[in-house]
């Protein structure tokens, strides 16, 4: 390991997935290369045993002191549920609708009218970035509506334009879901890396847009090299890998967007399942906000989405979490699946993660269940949330959640 400790948790903050299933046609790259595919022990009819532990450099991360705003944040362990039939359908998302389901929920978590809720959660030098989903852009991804809902509720609470920034870790990902300046105006939108799918796909021997002339990865200097989630775990060296990964060391770096220009996120997730787990608020950061991931899979999987959340460049700003489950989506994830979605049609609010995904996580087991899904309820599959609540980030005992639908 590095002979320095994690720096960048102390930092003073500056202001400085194309969608590659796509929707009625086949994949052009598979999905085992860009999500990493689900352990054995995470899918159905498997025996759950989980590999060894390596180590990782939690410690490092829960050493350092908290904040107001630290996970679990404001409102440790409530889960609010807001539905509405009329959200969305098969010919369109009520955009109206969705901005009143956004302000019940709001209103319902934070005991407080929309200008005043959002003063409670930022400031006007505040740098928010919305992290969205826009894996199965036209089915499961982060709706645009919903942060159309977020960013004017930024706005009328005296964020500027300029200080609002929509991100995931794929910039091509980004547009396919429709995440454009063009949809966007004033609005930054920014992956932390690029991939050239053509490479990875072995369909071009060029690799200009991904190599510089020095062979180095194009967005290493996207990545903050005093900022990383060190696990003992060998990457692959192949190019394939290093096209989509950026580094294949033992570490995994966070996005400098994370660590130098963001002071506050906003989660906003889909509801799905990743095999017998699901694959919302914990994973769509613990895996986005971070590079060379896909080696971390099989031996940590989702204690990935514990420990990364930890570490202060998130656990620190991340203060407001949606899960978008207009239309969601209950087997075949993370990949999106068509014939598994079901018009859900609720938004989940939660300052709190770990709640949040415990709440959608016996909710997607019902929803299995009622769909005649073979379902493993070994606790192995939500571990890491109880893990979450051993290290003091969230709670996780449904006895000591506070789940409330409006």
């Amino acid at each position: 390991m590095k002979n320095k400790s994690y720096r960048s948790m102390n930092m003073e903050s500056k202001l400085e997935r194309r969608d590659f299933l796509k929707i009625g046609g086949s994949s052009l790259l598979g999905a085992g290369l860009l999500l990493g595919r689900t352990p054995l022990w995470g899918q159905e009819g498997t025996k759950p045993e989980s590999p060894a532990k390596p180590k990782t450099n939690i410690d490092e991360a829960l050493a350092v002191p908290r904040t107001k705003y630290s996970l679990p944040g404001l409102f440790p362990g409530k889960v609010v549920a807001v539905a509405d039939s009329r959200a969305m359908n098969e010919a369109r998302v009520d955009g109206k609708v969705v901005a009143e389901m956004f302000e019940k929920g709001i209103r319902a978590l934070t005991g407080k009218s929309l200008a005043k809720s959002c003063k409670l959660f930022f400031d006007k030098k505040d740098v928010v970035g919305i992290k969205v989903n826009p894996v199965g852009a036209g089915l499961i991804a982060t709706r645009l509506e919903v942060v159309d809902a977020v960013i004017d509720w930024l706005k009328r609470g005296g964020i500027p334009t300029k200080n609002i920034v929509i991100w995931d870790r794929f910039d091509t990902m980004l547009a396919d879901a429709g995440f454009t300046p063009a949809r966007y105006p004033g609005i930054t939108i920014e992956g932390l890396q690029t991939m050239d799918e053509a490479a990875a796909e072995g369909k071009s021997q060029d690799d200009s847009r991904w190599l510089d002339k020095d062979g180095r990865h194009v967005s290493e200097k996207n990545f903050d090299l005093d900022a990383y989630y060190f696990a003992d775990i060998v990457a692959p060296q192949d190019k394939p890998y290093l096209n989509q990964h950026v580094f294949n060391g033992k570490y995994s770096y966070f996005g400098k967007l994370l660590t130098k220009t963001l002071t506050k996120i906003i989660n906003i997730p889909v509801f799905k399942n990743t095999g017998n787990g699901i694959s919302m608020a914990t994973k769509n950061l613990g895996y986005g906000a971070i590079c060379n991931t896909n080696r971390l899979h099989k031996p940590l999987f989702f204690d990935v989405c514990t420990e990364v959340l930890a570490f202060p460049v998130i656990r620190d700003k991340l203060v407001l979490n949606i899960t978008d489950g207009l239309r969601a989506q209950y087997d075949g994830g993370p990949e999106p699946l068509a014939q598994a979605t079901w018009f859900l049609n609720t938004l989940f609010f939660a300052s709190d993660p770990f709640a949040l995904d415990m709440t959608c996580h016996n909710l997607l087991l019902k929803k299995r269940k009622e769909m005649d899904v073979k379902v493993n309820e070994h606790p192995i599959y939500s571990e890491y949330l109880r893990y979450a609540q051993r290290l003091g980030l969230g709670i996780a005992d449904p006895a000591q959640i506070r789940f409330s639908q409006v």
